[in-house]
């Protein structure tokens, strides 16, 4: 079925998935600050929200495939649903992780990471429903960068925490997936906001 090229349903499906990174991002923050015994509650409802984005990256796909003449670079569109989809992904795999290494308490440092997570995500979903028209979007990529360089330092001090000396080494191997997985997604959601910034060059 052939699309018009401002096809308003195909910029809906993104922002829907980007919402959906948001969601799952907030219940990551609530599960990290939240009691013990409630985690794994969190953590299913994350998986849920990633079925749910998987469902979306679907639509998109298969509709941009079947556009024969596309809003953006074709590539571009494909590569920016991916991207979502893998942060996702990430965040789906820090929380699961998190059950499944029975993961008790949190180095210093940890809560900030996710907040991070959350902050970078809620500004994707706020800031995509413009790759519609590509105005107003300078504040987005400053942000994403500067979300992204702050996530970037407190993964290298997470790190070096857990390093240190002070956790043993099962406890490091429990916590370190799980700080890798976040700090994954937050490099999706940089990831995105460049993919954005150079449709919109293209598109300049």
């Amino acid at each position: 079925m052939a699309l018009t090229p401002k096809d308003a349903v195909l910029f809906d499906l993104y922002t829907s998935l980007a919402e959906r990174i948001a969601s799952g991002a907030r219940t990551t923050v609530e599960m990290i600050n939240g009691p013990v015994e409630s985690r794994k509650e969190f953590a299913t409802r994350v998986g849920s929200i990633e079925s749910e984005a998987d469902e979306l990256l679907g639509k998109i796909i298969r509709r941009v495939d079947d556009m024969f003449v596309t809003p953006y670079d074709r590539g571009d569109l494909q590569v920016l649903a991916n991207t979502l989809d893998d942060a996702m992904d990430s965040l789906e795999e820090a929380t699961d992780l998190i059950i499944l290494h029975d993961v008790q308490d949190f180095p210093k440092g940890m809560v900030d990471q996710v907040d991070a997570v959350r902050r970078l995500a809620e500004l994707t979903a706020n800031s995509i429903p413009r790759l519609k028209n590509l105005k107003d979007l300078d504040h987005y990529f400053v942000e994403a960068d500067r979300i992204e360089d702050e996530g970037d330092r407190l993964h290298r001090r997470i790190t070096s925490l857990l390093f240190s000396g002070n956790f043993d080494a099962m406890t490091i191997l429990r916590i370190n997936g799980v700080i890798e997985a976040f700090e994954e997604c937050l490099d999706h959601l940089a990831r995105v906001a460049r993919t954005v910034r150079t449709i919109a060059l293209r598109e300049s």
